[in-house]
């Protein structure tokens, strides 16, 4: 089935990701057709998947509006993210820092957990259509958003108050 989603890990080279229409993500070890985990529980496509920025965690995330996250030393589920439900997510974000992770979602909000503790920590709430992108700034201090409502917004993770928009 199609991919759509890939990255690679911030620490090891040969470690990959991919996720697609099957409803599964890989790991992946460049060179060895042996050397992969099928990363499961997803009930539609994995569209978005990223490594956290010291490589010790992946996430998947999915239009079934869930994002699993996996220990990539033992490639175990370490959690599972619940966002609203009948929306998926069109991309994640890990923290430039730490394990909080944020996704941009069909339901017209940014995301936001706690990925230590399995815990959702707030919504970002303002566009009117899709989350089509996003990000944290390189500091962690802000995050950007961008929708097909033809806006970018800046908000305080923190608060979740909306610091600046730009229209289109």
């Amino acid at each position: 089935d199609e991919v759509f989603a890939a990255a690679c890990s911030p620490t090891d080279a040969s470690l990959v990701i991919s996720g697609g229409k099957d409803d599964r993500g890989f790991l992946w070890r460049i060179g060895s057709a042996q050397d992969f985990q099928e990363l499961t529980g997803h009930g539609d496509t994995v569209c978005t998947v990223a490594f956290s920025s010291d490589g010790k965690l992946v996430a998947c995330g999915s239009m079934d509006g869930q994002i699993n996250v996996w220990n990539t030393a033992t490639r175990t589920l370490q959690g599972t993210l619940e966002g609203s439900s009948g929306s998926g997510f069109e991309w994640l974000r890990w923290h430039p820092r730490g394990n909080l992770i944020i996704a941009g979602s069909e339901d017209c909000n940014v995301w936001m957990w706690n990925a230590d503790h399995n815990a959702f920590l707030n919504t970002f709430a303002g566009h009117s259509s899709t989350v089509t992108c996003g990000d944290f700034t390189p500091d962690g201090k802000l995050i950007c958003s961008g929708s097909d409502d033809a806006t970018l917004r800046i908000w305080e993770p923190k608060s979740a108050q909306c610091r600046h928009v730009v229209r289109g």
